[in-house]
């Protein structure tokens, strides 16, 4: 008699589902400790952008599962090069490599490609990818490390504080449900950068007033402090029009307006505070000391600066690294990387009349970042009265 085969006896099953865990377990090689998660994304990412279509998945295997990595993680990772992104990845790649190899950048001219043949095209993406790979995975594995250290901070002293800032993150995200992207950014932004606590609570024993947000970008921090109630009214300014509307649209029915605007033009605004962060080190130095002023004698009280410090050893180092690399790729859109001493940017503020103090602003992430707290000397006066 034939007919349909009999269930597998419960003993086997049990067996197949222990088998899948502890096939899953070794894939996943253990907790996920920041410096796995960051050795995982490096790997995942350096894989990912060699133009090894089809064979990516075998290659992180081959890595991560002896060295008890996150292979999935990983694998995650190396879909940086999806269709839509790998020629770009591939393009970059062969942009480097002709410049390394021949000095000049890539010739895309039939008749320059006929001369050079193919060994010329082949070794000048296996150069360029040499020196592209290893770099897009320090920066991404440099930002993933910065991100969990972040997402296990120790609980804050005040936990009152510390809820009224998560439920003011929270109200902020959803004001840029219009675009899941930016929802994405504005939160992942918010939660992991320490300048945004840094300010908020810097804000809850002074108030701000009236702000300033020069290179405002989205926007994130002004409607924050908005939310927090730390801040009277914004004005906000950037020269990315598409980030301007979304700050703007982000903002309905709160005291803000944003404005698309060069940040190294005059504006008129008068403020009680203002902000400058992550924004000076696209400029020349010239351009810096000029919008320096312009926001410091713009301001009645205080200006915060938000910058890369290049004297903090081996994390200025990879901050420089980072910063070139997501400038070069459009991630930022400067024109150029110009890391100053953070002794000329106080010796601005202090000729312009303020006092400033200088703290690291780099929580649990490698990065160089410091924060530049400079309170008017009249207003210190007044209040030390």
């Amino acid at each position: 008699m034939t007919g349909a085969s009999a269930p597998p006896p419960r003993a086997s099953r049990a067996a197949v589902a222990r088998r899948a865990r502890q096939a899953w377990a070794r894939l996943r090689g253990g907790e996920l400790t920041p410096w796995r998660a960051a050795g995982s994304v490096a790997v995942g990412l350096a894989i990912g952008v060699t133009p090894l279509w089809g064979a990516h998945i075998f290659l992180v295997l081959a890595v991560c599962v002896p060295l008890r990595l996150d292979a999935p993680l990983s694998y995650l990772a190396a879909n940086v090069s999806i269709p839509p992104i790998a020629p770009f990845l591939t393009f970059a790649e062969l942009e480097i490599g002709a410049y390394a190899v021949t000095g000049v950048p890539l010739a895309m001219d039939l008749a320059t490609v006929k001369a050079g043949g193919a060994m010329q095209f082949v070794r000048e993406l296996a150069v360029g990818t040499a020196i592209f790979s290893p770099a897009v995975a320090a920066v991404g594995g440099a930002l993933t490390y910065g991100f969990a250290r972040m997402r296990r901070r120790a609980p804050a002293s005040d936990e009152s504080d510390e809820g009224a800032f998560d439920a003011g993150l929270d109200r902020t995200a959803a004001r840029y449900g219009a675009s899941r992207f930016a929802q994405g950014y504005v939160r992942g932004k918010l939660s992991s950068d320490p300048v945004a606590r840094a300010v908020a609570r810097l804000a809850a024993h002074a108030p701000l007033g009236t702000v300033l947000d020069a290179g405002c970008g989205r926007g994130q921090l002004a409607v924050l402090l908005l939310e927090l109630g730390l801040a009277d009214r914004v004005f906000g300014f950037d020269w990315d029009a598409k980030k301007v509307l979304l700050a703007t649209r982000a903002a309905r029915g709160l005291a803000a307006t944003f404005r698309e605007a060069d940040l190294r033009a005059p504006f008129a605004e008068t403020v009680d505070t203002g902000l400058l962060i992550d924004v000076l080190h696209y400029l020349t130095d010239d351009e810096q000391d000029a919008v320096l002023r312009n926001v410091a004698r713009a301001a009645r009280r205080t200006v915060f600066v938000r910058e890369l410090d290049p004297d903090r050893g081996w994390r200025s180092r990879v901050t420089r690294v980072q910063e070139i690399v997501t400038t070069a790729l459009g991630v930022n859109r400067g024109a150029r990387v110009r890391i100053r001493p953070i002794s000329a940017i106080v010796a601005v503020l202090v000729a312009e009349g303020f006092e400033a103090e200088v703290a690291p602003c780099w929580g649990g992430t490698p990065f160089a970042n410091v924060l530049i707290v400079a309170r008017r000397r009249d207003a210190l006066a007044g209040s030390r009265s």
